[in-house]
């Protein structure tokens, strides 16, 4: 991110330089979501937990509805990632409670982690 910007924070959309890919991992220039907590950015303030957010509406269960701002997709929880911040172009606003809710349902599930922590967003 540009140099006195804020850092991202958990449930943010940021833009991102995906590329390079290899195979099926989604590519490009595209918004993603910020899946890290607090306590991870704090701790490892090169990174980001991210997931992409596509146009495409697959109609898979999976790719939660995402609005906010000029963002209107879907994030695609199948592929979550862990970014350099230097990839991330800057904060273009954030999803609202009960999506983040449900994107990190969907991570705890694919990542058999159980149910997300009760009290968290």
């Amino acid at each position: 991110m540009g140099e006195g910007a804020r850092p991202p924070s958990l449930g943010d959309i940021c833009w991102a330089w995906l590329d390079p890919v290899s195979g099926r991992e989604q590519g490009g220039r595209r918004p993603v979501v910020v899946v890290s907590g607090r306590g991870y950015l704090d701790v490892v303030d090169a990174l980001a937990m991210v997931v992409p957010v596509t146009r495409v509406d697959r109609g898979w269960e999976n790719h939660v509805a995402v609005e906010a701002g000029v963002v209107s997709g879907f994030a695609m929880t199948e592929q979550v990632r862990t970014l350099s911040r230097q990839r991330l172009q800057g904060i273009v606003g954030a999803v609202e409670d009960d999506v983040l809710r449900e994107i990190r349902r969907w991570l705890a599930d694919f990542l058999e982690l159980g149910e997300p922590w009760p009290g968290l967003p």
